[in-house]
């Protein structure tokens, strides 16, 4: 069964499977109301999407993170570059919300692979949790990761 990276807040340790904030707020590829788990495929990409989307904050007042490994099965659709519509990268999210319309509606598929609009040589990995084979998702380890400082250039 492959594996997929989920980097979430402290606070949010032992919700780590949960798609509750994504329903609650909606994102790139979920309109609110609405979950998905967004997942990435290595741990590298996940930390640089935490970082981006991180709070401009001091350094020493970043949240801690964990890092969450999760083994699922085998039932992916992977997007390319290539595959994807011209306007995926775009910074108002409503096209790209209603692109995956029918999978976010009817999941045919447990799991979507799409480019990540900041490394879009990887993969983010959307899983929807009202498919059959969500339930068979398994956190395999959970360990803090660690911000180096030369990555963050918030001015203190």
């Amino acid at each position: 069964m492959p594996v997929v990276y989920r980097i979430i807040r402290e606070k949010f340790r032992d919700q780590s499977l949960s798609a509750e904030g994504s329903r609650l707020y909606g994102s790139r590829w979920n309109p609110k109301g609405t979950g998905i788990l967004y997942t990435t495929s290595t741990p590298e990409l996940g930390l640089v999407e935490t970082l981006a989307h991180a709070p401009a904050v001091r350094y020493e007042d970043l949240p801690t993170y964990w890092l969450s490994s999760i083994s699922i099965p085998e039932n992916i659709r992977f997007y390319g570059r290539e595959d994807m519509p011209d306007f995926w990268q775009d910074k108002n999210y409503e096209r790209t919300q209603k692109w995956l319309n029918s999978w976010l509606k009817n999941p045919d598929v447990l799991a979507i692979a799409v480019p990540s609009v900041i490394v879009p040589f990887s993969h983010n990995i959307l899983l929807h949790p009202k498919h059959p084979l969500f339930a068979q998702i398994q956190l395999i380890s959970q360990e803090k990761i660690p911000i180096d400082r030369r990555l963050w250039r918030v001015e203190d």
